[in-house]
This record gives structure tokens, sequence and C-alpha cells, in this order.
């Protein structure tokens, strides 16, 4: 009797299934995963902090989600299963997916009938072998460049390069040709994250989307990005702000511009800022007198005020200082500066020049507005 209740309960549960199976819009198989384990369906909320949207238990190596309602645009999400690594992408329609997980592997994963899906699935595996390749051309030239090989190191500059131009190419092209997928969005994102594309480039290739791509959450987050950086970037006015110096004085923007002026983010923590000062030095004693101005903006974090004023008379930074001792925080968000060191040269009228010039093109750039010093 036992085993018959056993038998009819199965019986039933696999009933239901068959009669619900027209709900479902995602079926999967899960070779070699035990009963009871989890699959959950993820997304991303603004903050790129992984929320789960669903949850599904494997029964018989099957699962399975229901849809929950219309889609009214293709949408990304992503896979994760109980004791497994990582996770596995999947572009969602309003048709039904079958997907085949591999809990071994789940970057592997494999998505039956679904061309977008294949074509995502090549596009992660060439990132990955892109991420990679970088990873060793980094330790490489590092090696070269310990070891005094200048030639060596150069030669493995080159090859990094050559590979990053060759997916840079690939993937606008993956873009490009899948404009009317969230697929789109999705890879153009990571370019403008990698800073593979800059943002004018960026702009032309997500002006070619299709409507209904642009009105996705993933896409107007790229929209939100570039419109702010189109609000610092060359030709633009520069946003006035204000700070506190190391003395308490608040200095404003539009208060200390010269001829020529230069924001400077910054941060007493930040190696290549304090690498990079020496050169900033040098160009605002050569060309001060002429007219060109500092006005430095410090990204250290609260607590962190006596590393801050230590680190501009160690470097010696003879020119304005400000900062809210907020990290990455509004003054920052106002520039659109995500990473340090980052630069902004103005003109007389506080009209944005050039951005982020280092090394000698700052002091080439600075001959040409100026003259010779």
């Amino acid at each position: 009797m036992k085993y018959l209740i056993i038998f009819l309960t199965f019986l039933a549960v696999n009933q239901c299934n068959e009669k619900n199976k027209e709900t479902h819009f995602i079926d999967g198989d899960a070779p070699g995963v035990a009963n009871g384990m989890r699959v959950y369906l993820n997304d991303l909320d603004e903050n790129g902090r992984t929320v789960v949207v669903d949850t599904s238990i494997v029964m018989e190596e099957k699962f399975y989600f229901d849809k929950k309602e219309e889609l009214n645009n293709e949408e990304i999400r992503f896979l994760t299963l109980d004791g497994s690594q990582g996770n596995f992408l999947l572009l969602i329609e309003n048709d039904h997916l079958e997907v085949r997980i591999k809990k071994d592997s789940l970057f592997d994963s494999d998505v039956v009938g679904s061309k977008s899906n294949e074509d995502l699935k090549i596009f992660k595996k060439r990132q990955s072998t892109y991420a990679t390749n970088s990873k060793r051309y980094r330790s490489e030239r590092a090696a070269a460049l310990k070891s005094g090989d200048n030639a060596a190191a150069m030669s493995v500059t080159n090859q990094w390069s050559t590979a990053e131009n060759d997916f840079r190419d690939y993937a606008s092209q993956m873009v490009t040709s899948h404009n009317s997928s969230v697929i789109a969005p999705m890879i153009l994102g990571e370019l403008l994250n990698s800073k593979m594309l800059d943002e004018k480039k960026s702009r032309a290739i997500f002006n070619e989307f299709d409507p209904r791509v642009r009105e996705t959450v993933m896409a107007q987050r790229i929209d939100a990005y570039l419109k702010k950086a189109e609000s610092v970037a060359v030709g633009a006015k520069a946003p006035d702000f204000e700070g506190a110096s190391p003395s308490g004085e608040v200095i404003r923007l539009h208060e200390v511009l010269g001829k020529v002026t230069l924001i400077d983010f910054w941060a007493s923590w930040c190696g290549p800022c304090r690498r990079e000062n020496p050169n900033v030095v040098s160009a605002y004693n050569k060309y001060h007198d002429k007219g060109f101005n500092i006005l430095s903006v410090s990204l250290d974090r609260n607590g962190a005020e006596k590393a801050w004023k230590d680190a501009i008379i160690k470097d010696k930074m003879d020119w304005n200082h400000v900062s809210r001792l907020q990290y990455f925080g509004p003054l920052a968000k106002l520039y659109n500066v995500n990473a340090i060191p980052a630069t902004f040269l103005l003109d007389e009228n506080g009209i944005i020049i050039a951005t982020n010039l280092r090394g000698q093109q700052l002091h080439l750039k600075l001959e040409e507005l100026l003259g010779p010093s």
C-alpha cells in the first residue's frame, strides 16, 4: 500500500506538471543535481546587486519557472544553483525556453533552440578568453619591466593592444548586428565600463538601437550614464561646485578660473595620482605666471583629512585644493568620475577643452594654449 501511495503521488505531481507546462517559460534539465536543490532566477538592481526574482526546486533532475507576466521587451537574467560556483546568463523572452544546466560549470550551460542565447553565449566565451589573455599580458609585462627588458615589455604591450582592438571590434559588431535585441545594451554597457569605447562613439551606437530596446531598463541606465558624461564632455560648460580647502575656506570653481584651469580629481591613497603629481607640479610651475590655475579635488574618505593635507605638502602641490572627504561622492558624481586620476582642462569661460591629459600631453596642450614657458 505504501508503494502505491508513493506511486500515485508521483503520478499526480507529474500530471500536474504536464497540465501546467503551458504556463512555464523556462523548463530546465539539471543532470546530476540532487532533489531539493534550488535554482535561482536572478536580476541586478540599479546598484549592481543581485536580486532573486524567482526560485525553483529540482525534482528528478528537472526544474521550471512559471511566467509571471508578459514581457514588453527581452530581458537579461542569470541562473544560479545551490552548491555551484558562477552563473549562467540568459536572455528571456515571451517564448518558451529549454535550459540544460551543467552543475560543474554553469557558465557552459545551454539553451535549446534560441539563436539569441547562443549568440550571447559565444560573446561571453570570447569575453572570458580576452579577460584571461589580458591577465596574462599584464603579468608578463610586469615581469619584463621588473627585469629591465624593455623590448620584451613593448612586445607584450603590442600583443595586448592587438587583442584589445580585436575584441573591441568584435563586440562593437555584435552590438550593431543585435540592435533590436537587449543583447545590444548589455554589451555596450560592458564596453563602456571597460573604457573600450568612449561616450561619443557609444552614443552613436545607442542611437541606432530599436526604439523598443531603448525603453529597456538596461538601455535607460546607459542613456542616463551617457547624458551625465555628455554634460562634462569637451565643449560643455564645466558644472560649478564648491568645497572646503585644507584651511576650511570655501572655494568655488568660478572664483578661481584662470586663462586655463585644470580640475584634478585625485586622492592621497591613489598611487597613479601620486605618481602623476610631479608632472602636474612641473606644469603649474612653468605656466602659472601665464594664467594657468589648478583646482584639485580630493576623493579622500571621511576621517582621512590628515592624510589629504600631508599628501599636498609632501607632493608640493602649491595651488587651490578642496575636498568634502566623501570618497566618490557628490563631486565625483557631478563630473561622472568613476576612477582617478581624472582631469578636466577649462578655458577662461569654464568650457571644457580637454580631458585626462597626462605627462607630456598636458605640457604640449598648455604650450599650445598659453605659448612657450
